[in-house]
């Protein structure tokens, strides 16, 4: 090659790595340009969106029991927030409660889970509330509102409402009157040295959640409004240890799909639950769950054993007493009652949900047993 001809190669080749060093610099200038542009003023009104990332978040459905827990005060963006945003329900417990009010009080995380997170606010007053924040349910601002009110309308003793909520397009707040005894999970899995679960409180517990459920599908089967996610940890109990049924009706997830979180079911479990669109027949499932979890006291998921597959398995080689839970057979109960007991929850967590009881059955099959217990409680000599 001539050396004008390499010359000019040389020359080309400089002209191109420059054209490409301010081409990147160029661009380097005009993305600062655009992070400014969209940088938020200190005059912003903010939103509960946009405190998401930077303020501990209020909810949620399968909360971790060993998240550490602190105090705080949630009150760094108050002003940010106006009264009429929080919609206060039908209850006269929090009738003056005002949104600034549950930013500036002192609260206590209690957990967090998929769904978000919950927690435990303190007022001045001595008022004690429960806070829980939902995101990432795609429902409309309309529909989330006319859900809380017929959810309102539906009461019942041994179901938790909510006394007011906030909603906005990505996430909802709901204000729960605080339940200091925990939950059925807690009770039956829990670490508390010396206390007794007895057969009569099992039983008991069983008939009054069963009873409440029922009241909840006849009072909102027309508005298709099923509780979505019953499991051991939606049982509260209140402070006569009496049960009651939280988050009904609140992110209603879908058993098809394989990325929810119900009753610690995988998938395919989720998927013998039934639809959405069947999600009363996926409520006498989970409820078929609670009953086993009452009968055996085991996890429902514990080590890759599946609680239900492990009863269907027992079942089958006939070695049936070995279901029960050693501390209520010591007691002295019935092992027919609990026989009867174990065959009406497997008839709820049935694969085919056109098989499973409805919970009329379902509270009719159980009121029978505890009135047999009770019975043989008053003729005991």
């Amino acid at each position: 090659m001539k050396p004008i001809s390499k010359s000019i190669v040389m020359f080309s080749g400089y002209i191109a790595l420059g054209l490409v060093i301010i081409g990147l610099i160029l661009c380097r200038l005009k993305k600062k340009k655009r992070e400014r542009v969209e940088a938020p003023s200190p005059c912003k009104v903010a939103s509960v969106d946009d405190i998401v990332d930077t303020k501990p978040s209020f909810t949620s459905t399968d909360f971790k029991t060993d998240v550490s827990k602190s105090d705080y005060s949630i009150n760094s963006t108050e002003s940010a927030f106006v009264p009429s945003s929080l919609v206060v329900l039908t209850s006269p417990i929090v009738s003056d409660l005002k949104f600034e009010d549950l930013l500036s009080a002192p609260a206590e995380l209690l957990g967090r889970g998929k769904h978000g997170t919950l927690y435990r606010v303190i007022f001045e007053n001595g008022m004690v509330l429960a806070v829980k924040r939902i995101k990432g349910w795609m429902i409309s601002t309309d529909e989330f509102k006319h859900r809380m009110q017929r959810l309102d309308q539906a009461k019942h003793l041994n179901v938790l409402p909510a006394l007011a909520f906030y909603c906005s397009i990505h996430e909802k707040l709901l204000v729960y009157e605080y339940q200091p005894n925990g939950s059925l999970f807690t009770l039956l899995h829990g670490k508390q040295p010396g206390r007794k679960f007895e057969w009569a409180s099992r039983l008991k517990i069983a008939a009054k959640m069963a009873e409440a459920l029922a009241y909840m599908h006849r009072e909102l089967y027309v508005d298709g409004i099923p509780h979505g996610n019953l499991k051991s940890t939606n049982i509260l109990l209140k402070n006569n240890m009496e049960p009651c049924i939280s988050e009904y009706g609140l992110m209603a997830m879908d058993p098809l799909d394989p990325s929810s979180s119900l009753n610690g079911l995988n998938s395919m479990q989720q998927q013998t639950m039934g639809t959405s669109t069947n999600g009363f027949k996926a409520d006498i499932y989970g409820f078929g769950v609670i009953l086993l979890e009452l009968l055996t006291g085991k996890l429902v998921q514990n080590d890759g054993i599946d609680l239900t597959s492990w009863v269907h398995s027992v079942v089958r080689e006939e070695w049936t007493v070995e279901v029960f839970d050693k501390s209520i057979i010591s007691d002295g109960a019935s092992e027919e009652r609990m026989l009867n007991l174990l065959q009406v929850a497997i008839k709820c967590v049935n694969q085919a949900p056109e098989s499973r009881p409805s919970i009329s059955q379902v509270v009719s099959m159980i009121n029978t047993i505890k009135e047999e217990d009770d019975k043989s409680l008053v003729y005991e000599p």
